[in-house]
């Protein structure tokens, strides 16, 4: 029988090994220690316009986009959609193309983030709006200091 530990041990191990597969296979721009889930969705069709920074955590089922195929002629259906350092993204949470997140932002599971947002916030809905300022996440991306409510006006 297999204890805890060694299963902690082993599942840690395919996790890692899966981020090394996205930044040298598939091109991904992934920081150092960064957490994403296996079954979570990053955008394909441009692999490098994907930035994570450091210590993010990606988790089940969120999808990252970056690229956008309405955009006209005028536009590049190419973009860059960027996460700051010690960012979650919540399960089932939506990043749309070009958005930009700060470092320090907490996406609220089955939020759909059509603008960006800057450092310290956590943010959900659909548009994703700002629900707290002044967040500050660990290393290990758990919420040290959860910042102060945003009142609704």
């Amino acid at each position: 029988m297999i204890t805890k530990k060694i299963r902690q041990k082993i599942s840690k191990f395919f996790a890692h090994m899966y981020v090394v597969f996205l930044t040298k296979c598939r091109k991904y721009d992934i920081g150092k220690h960064c957490n994403i889930s296996w079954r979570a969705t990053l955008d394909r069709a441009n692999p490098r316009g994907i930035h994570i920074g450091d210590y993010s955590r990606v988790m089940l089922e969120a999808l990252i986009i970056a690229h956008d195929y309405s955009r006209g002629l005028n536009h590049s259906m190419w973009t860059d959609t960027r996460i700051g350092h010690h960012c979650v993204i919540g399960g089932r949470s939506i990043i749309l193309p070009g958005v930009t997140l700060g470092n320090h932002v907490f996406v609220a599971a089955g939020s759909v983030v059509t603008k960006s947002f800057p450092d310290h916030c956590m943010i959900g809905g659909n548009p994703a709006k700002i629900i707290r300022t002044g967040t500050i996440i660990t290393d290990n991306t758990q919420i040290l200091e959860p910042g102060e409510l945003v009142q609704k006006k």
